[in-house]
């Protein structure tokens, strides 16, 4: 099964869950995104950015006017925009999958959303006339919006998630730096998203600079839970195994996605196991305690040695499938757990 078709499932599924668990976001009416007066009043200079279609063959559009009216089908994107002070130009998104962060929540919630789970039709989006639109890549499916040439034919500019693509070997720069700078380049927001790659960088490099020389690293299995017996294990596509890497740690079962039962699971023995986790209401993110404990009570599970060790790294869902800020925030978490005699940086909660 392609890795592509394989990511699609395994986000629906889980967003299926989720979102069942805590009721569906309420949405609000669609309203005229207006756009700043200083924007209307400011030259803007044509920028051509390097994008990609579903299938991520690369795929150039050039931005003649900066957009006011961005529809935004990934929330990972929609925390970026909001970092990078753009909620302006948010015309609607999705719910995000669990809490935002804290130091964007309050600016999220006033943000007119969808009322489709996972994307709206083309009709809705059609409907909605963006001048944008910020997704996944299996978003732009003929089986959902339709492809990337039908929205720039008629003038709409598309933008995929780099960290959405299935790639065999992703790097921070290529499925992180690359969208803080992309977005910068659209927006006319440089300065802000130099300042932010310039700060996930000196923070990785300092990471690496601390475990490079440990001589025995740790191996992870990235883990999720479907219920019923059943799991998923990232692979080496999802951006998840980057951040393990990164982090000084060997990730296992890298070669496996989709869904899986125990006795796969059981055929591998890490040192430390990476849990997706997800609380059931929706609102707010497990707390590592809580998380270690719902792992623990999967009797199937409960011989592995990490287990056994707690030596489980709790990651919410919407901070491993984030792809955007909370990348090197997650990073620093897993280094920590993984090297604490080795990492002195202070903690820095995912908020």
């Amino acid at each position: 099964m392609p890795a592509c078709t394989k990511k699609l499932i395994l986000s629906c599924l889980t967003l299926l869950f989720v979102l069942l668990a805590a009721g569906c976001a309420p949405s609000a009416a669609l309203s005229p995104a207006v756009p700043p007066a200083d924007l209307a009043n400011t030259a803007y200079t044509p920028v051509t950015i390097h994008n990609f279609d579903a299938a991520g063959n690369h795929l150039d559009y050039t931005y003649r006017h900066s957009p006011t009216r961005v529809a935004i089908t990934h929330p990972g994107a929609t925390e970026l925009l909001l970092e990078l002070g753009l909620e302006d130009r948010i015309l609607a998104t999705l719910a995000p999958y669990g809490p935002p962060l804290k130091r964007v929540a309050e600016r999220y919630s006033k943000l007119t959303i969808m009322a489709a789970q996972f994307v709206p039709s083309q009709e809705e989006m059609l409907e909605m006339d963006p001048d944008m639109i910020i997704g996944w890549s299996h978003n732009f499916s003929e089986s959902a919006l339709s492809n990337v040439q039908f929205w720039q034919e008629r003038n709409i500019a598309t933008y995929i998630m780099p960290s959405s693509l299935s790639k065999t070997k992703p790097t921070l720069e290529d499925s992180v730096y690359s969208l803080v700078n992309d977005m910068g380049q659209i927006f006319g927001v440089r300065d802000k998203a130099a300042g932010l790659i310039k700060n996930y960088q000196d923070r990785v490099a300092y990471i690496e600079q601390r475990t490079s020389p440990i001589q025995h690293k740790k191996t992870v299995m990235v883990l999720q839970n479907q219920s019923n017996g059943q799991f998923s294990l990232y692979d080496s596509s999802y951006v998840i195994n980057l951040m393990i890497k990164t982090a000084g740690g060997i990730p296992v079962a890298d070669d496996i996605a989709f869904i899986v039962g125990a006795e796969k699971v059981l055929a591998y023995d890490p040192d430390y196991i990476l849990y997706v986790s997800f609380s059931k209401n929706g609102t707010e993110d497990l707390s590592d305690e809580d998380a270690t404990a719902q792992l623990k009570q999967l009797d199937e599970l409960s011989s592995m040695r990490a287990i056994r060790e707690n030596h489980i790294i709790n990651m919410p869902f919407f901070t491993v499938n984030n792809g955007g800020i909370r990348t090197v925030d997650a990073i620093e978490k897993i280094a920590r757990q993984l090297y604490p005699e080795h990492m002195q940086v202070p903690a820095r909660p995912i908020r």
